[in-house]
């Protein structure tokens, strides 16, 4: 999972001090949370879950709240009346509220990764009145589900492919120390 997250940061291209939306606070967005902080990321977390929004709030999230009524004017506050840099979906659920809602708060240009198993029915209308980006993240990164990189070890090269599954946890790994 940590590698699954760190992909995740890295494809909405986060810099110092943007604000960053993590919908879905189970392992991989609490993992989400803290890359996105040790970037230099303000960071609200979103949740069904009291009990995650705390632990969320308890790594270092400069800000959480349960999904529901009233989250999208608290996200639109937080951001300073901006709307989020970028949202990152680490919610699991066939619903496409997570899309809609990444949508609704995100700011103009904005961008939006999925990476959890959600509904991506993506509503039209609002992504486009916002010219948002909207990227559908592959697990751990370029190399996964290719025979030759991971059966046989044939690395792609370097100035090529920078983030590769194995430098992807290679890089998260240096992060944990």
């Amino acid at each position: 999972l940590e590698t699954v997250a760190y992909l995740c940061c890295c494809l909405a291209e986060p810099t110092l001090g943007e604000s960053v939306v993590v919908v879905g606070l189970g392992l991989l967005g609490q993992i989400t949370v803290q890359l996105l902080k040790a970037n230099g990321c303000r960071v609200f977390g979103v949740d069904l879950d009291p009990t995650k929004v705390a632990l969320a709030l308890e790594l270092g999230a400069d800000a959480a709240a349960l999904s529901g009524e009233g989250i999208k004017r608290a996200v639109l506050d937080w951001s300073r009346g901006r709307g989020a840099d970028a949202v990152l979906i680490t919610a699991a659920t066939p619903s496409n509220q997570p899309v809609e809602f990444a949508g609704e708060v995100s700011r103009l240009k904005g961008r939006v990764v999925a990476v959890g198993m959600v509904g991506l029915d993506v509503p039209r209308n609002l992504y486009f009145k916002r010219e948002l980006s909207l990227m559908v993240s592959m697990s751990y990164g370029p190399g996964r589900y290719d025979p030759e990189y991971e059966e046989r070890g044939h690395d792609y090269p370097f100035a090529y492919v920078r983030w590769t599954e194995n430098r992807n946890i290679e890089a998260f790994l240096d992060l944990v120390a």
